[in-house]
């Protein structure tokens, strides 16, 4: 199972009269689009974690846009709450004990620890980068490769 983050960009942006559009295209911003290509490539399960949403599958209906984030302490209240995420991990995410690979920063790992009751292994193949550019440097080189980043575990 891989989690990737859903990102602030979104199609909405470019084309305001846009209805409800699949996960998998509602977000547009660069971060999003490589880790999107990445599962694709590397993941045979993959998830959109969003804000307000909460676990997302590529095919799963985002109704329009949004600006919620989460922040360093995970949700906040104009986030999704951990007992929903918790709940739709119960019904999308991984079984126990299976790892969970996590695109995305360091704010990601203490709320899917949370959310997956320290059940899973995270794996979190970006932790250690400077920065997204350095993040967007792996994920295009991965891509581009077509061997997969070494996972670290948090």
């Amino acid at each position: 199972m891989m989690i990737i983050p859903s990102g602030k960009p979104k199609i909405w942006d470019k084309c305001p009269e846009f209805g409800a559009v699949p996960a998998k295209e509602a977000y547009t911003g660069t971060f999003h689009k490589l880790c999107q290509a990445y599962a694709e490539k590397f993941a045979e399960d993959w998830l959109i974690l969003s804000p307000r949403y909460g676990f997302l599958k590529p095919s799963d209906l985002v109704a329009g846009p949004y600006d919620v984030r989460f922040t360093l302490k995970g949700t906040n209240e104009s986030t999704i709450q951990i007992e929903e995420l918790k709940k739709e991990w119960q019904e999308k995410g991984a079984a126990p004990f299976e790892p969970v690979i996590i695109l995305g920063g360091k704010k990601f790992a203490p709320l899917l620890s949370t959310v997956t009751d320290q059940k899973n292994p995270l794996l979190m193949p970006l932790s250690g980068s400077r920065g997204i550019g350095e993040m967007q440097g792996k994920l295009k080189q991965a891509i581009q490769s077509g061997c997969p980043l070494s996972d670290s575990t948090d």
